[in-house]
C-alpha cells in the first residue's frame, strides 16, 4: 500500500473537486497535515485518509476502541474500474487487526452498497453540521482476532496429545 507524498497533493486535491458535492468540506491544508502524518493512501489514483483512534472514541452513538482505524475519505479518479476495490482491499488487509469504523451519508447509497459488500455493519445513525444537518450513518467491520474477549472462556474437549501428555486437569 503507498501512503501520499507531498508531491501528490494537486492530484489528491483534483479527485475531490471531481466530487465536490460528496466532499464539499475537504480543504488542502488539512490533507496536507494528514499527508505529512502519513494518513493518506494514494495508490491508482485512488485516495484514501485515514487514522488510528488514540483512545476511545464515540462515532453517533457508537464507541470505537483505541488502536481501531477511522477511515475518513475514499474517492477514485476513475470510479468504476476496479481500482477502488483492488485499493480498498489493500487498505483492509493493512489494518488487519483493527476494527475499521467509517461514517457516509445516508443519501450515499452507491458508498454503502461498496462497504456492504466488504462485510460493513451498520452501528448508528450519525448527523454533522450546525446550520444545516446532515444525516449519515457509521459503519462498522470488525476484523480484530476473538481473544479480544479476555472476560470470555472457551472450553473444548481435550485432544488425545493432551491426554496423553496428562496437561489437562482431570475435571476437564
Amino acid at each position: 500500500m503507498n501512503h501520499a507524498t507531498i508531491d501528490n497533493l494537486d492530484e489528491i486535491m483534483d479527485v475531490f473537486k471531481q466530487y465536490k458535492d460528496i466532499f464539499p468540506h475537504i480543504r488542502s491544508d488539512k490533507i496536507q497535515r494528514m499527508i505529512e502524518s502519513n494518513n493518506v493512501v494514494w495508490e491508482e489514483k485512488v485516495l484514501i485518509t485515514y487514522n488510528h483512534y488514540q483512545r476511545k472514541q464515540r462515532v453517533g452513538k457508537y464507541e470505537a476502541q483505541k488502536g481501531d482505524c477511522i477511515l475518513h475519505q475514499i474517492a477514485a479518479k476513475n470510479q468504476g474500474d476496479g481500482s477502488g476495490k483492488r485499493v480498498f482491499e489493500n487498505f483492509l488487509h493493512f489494518n488487519r487487526g483493527r476494527d475499521v469504523v467509517l461514517s457516509v451519508r445516508t443519501e450515499n447509497s452507491r458508498a454503502i452498497a461498496f462497504y456492504k459488500k466488504y462485510n460493513f455493519v451498520k452501528v448508528s445513525d450519525i448527523t454533522w453540521g450546525k446550520n444545516s444537518q446532515v444525516d449519515g450513518e457509521v459503519y462498522l467491520r470488525e476484523q480484530k482476532p476473538l481473544y479480544r474477549f479476555r472476560d470470555c472462556l472457551l472450553y473444548t474437549s481435550p485432544s488425545p496429545r493432551d491426554v496423553e501428555e496428562s496437561r489437562m486437569p482431570s475435571s476437564a
